[in-house]
């Protein structure tokens, strides 16, 4: 069952969560330059997605429509912390129904507004190109 690819009528870069398959990952290298840039460690994301996505927590979950960067698919999505903190994180989706994290920071103060509208009227987030 592992090693069977899940059909549906999705692309392979659509962002989606299949319970029991999904899984989050991120680019080992890339794991210092994160946490320097930005306060913030990509580890701590997936444990922070694990938590939003996966476990179905109360936490109101904000996601972008797909943007081209670098000539790949990427969401941007935006949920706040147990601190109250909004937090923004920036991935991509792999064809083996893996997430993969790009960049983990906490959102700015026009991202927090954003993010805030978008939960309370169920507005999409106007991604960043």
């Amino acid at each position: 069952m592992d090693d069977m690819k899940i059909e549906g009528p999705w692309k392979d870069s659509d962002f989606r969560i299949i319970i029991g398959r999904t899984k989050i990952d991120y680019d080992w290298t890339k794991e210092e330059i994160n946490r320097k840039k930005h306060g913030y460690s990509l580890e701590s994301a997936v444990h922070f997605l694990e938590q939003v996505l996966l476990f179905n927590t109360s936490v109101p979950l904000a996601t972008s429509d797909p943007v081209e960067i670098d000539g790949e698919i990427r969401y941007q999505h935006m949920a706040m912390d147990s601190d109250g903190k909004v937090l923004f994180f920036v991935t991509t989706m792999r064809p083996d129904e893996t997430v993969r994290l790009i960049s983990f920071r906490r959102a700015s103060s026009e991202e927090e507004i954003i993010y805030h509208s978008s939960v309370k009227h169920g507005h999409v987030l106007v991604p960043k190109k």
